[in-house]
């Protein structure tokens, strides 16, 4: 019984590790999820300086992080922003946040941005600036490095919804499809939608397997091994009162 609790303890830790390899991206969506971002005050081109508060509570935000000097991923980002919500023009459930996290951007340089965008006039877009950056992405877990070789911030591209309350409903790291942008403004209009890891090799011992394709989940090798014990001991036991069972009438005839 020891070497099967034993078994189970170590089974357990297969399917945990198997699961904390994965520290990527996925990883990092979950992180701050239900947390409340903090308030910045912001400076938003085109209006007077408003709170994040005032504007999430006006509708639930989609919030992009860039800056205007990335010579990387900012400009491909927002640009399969702009084209993933052209599809959803009749969405107005929630506006567009595109907030710069370098210092060095003026209110000016976002404007310039939301102009190379062509969208300067669309109403459900905001560019801004803010001095409580810090704050901000410690609130949601962003954390862009200055590399002073390029002159560039190595950081992800990172789009966070927040519903009208303040509250971060989903992360989306990377350039993402149409269905991932629909989970996300689902989210923000606090409809529920399920999450769940992306598959990997690193999770061969995961508990439970998404199919994407199916939409369900099936059991995975790690739930089978955790039941395995359980399983061996009670047909262990069954053997064994089976066994002692026909083995009394034996004793009795022989004595």
């Amino acid at each position: 019984m020891f070497k099967n609790i034993v078994f189970t303890i170590i089974t357990i830790g297969f399917c945990i590790k198997g699961n904390a390899q994965t520290v990527s991206a996925e990883v990092k969506e979950e992180r701050n999820i239900y947390e409340k971002i903090y308030d910045a005050p912001l400076n938003v081109a085109g209006k007077q300086q408003l709170s994040l508060h005032e504007l999430y509570n006006e509708k639930p935000l989609l919030l992009a992080l860039v800056f205007t000097r990335c010579s990387g991923v900012c400009n491909p980002f927002l640009l399969q922003l702009k084209e993933n919500l052209q599809f959803r023009t009749k969405d107005n459930s929630f506006n567009v946040l595109v907030l710069s996290f370098d210092p060095r951007d003026s209110i000016k340089d976002m404007n310039l941005l939301a102009k190379k965008f062509d969208l300067e006039n669309n109403k459900q877009w905001f560019f801004a600036v803010t001095d409580s950056i810090t704050k901000l992405n410690q609130s949601i877990s962003f954390n862009p490095v200055w590399d002073s070789v390029i002159n560039q911030y190595d950081h992800d591209a990172l789009l966070v919804g927040i519903n009208s309350e303040g509250y971060i409903t989903k992360k989306l790291i990377g350039i993402r499809r149409g269905h991932d942008m629909d989970l996300l403004i689902a989210s923000v209009n606090n409809v529920f939608s399920p999450t769940y890891r992306l598959p990997s090799k690193n999770l061969l011992f995961s508990c439970f397997n998404y199919d994407p394709k199916t939409g369900k989940n099936k059991l995975g090798l790690g739930l089978i091994f955790i039941a395995l014990p359980a399983v061996l001991t009670v047909l262990m036991l069954i053997f064994i009162s089976y066994f002692v069972k026909h083995k009394r009438p034996e004793i009795e005839e022989t004595s």
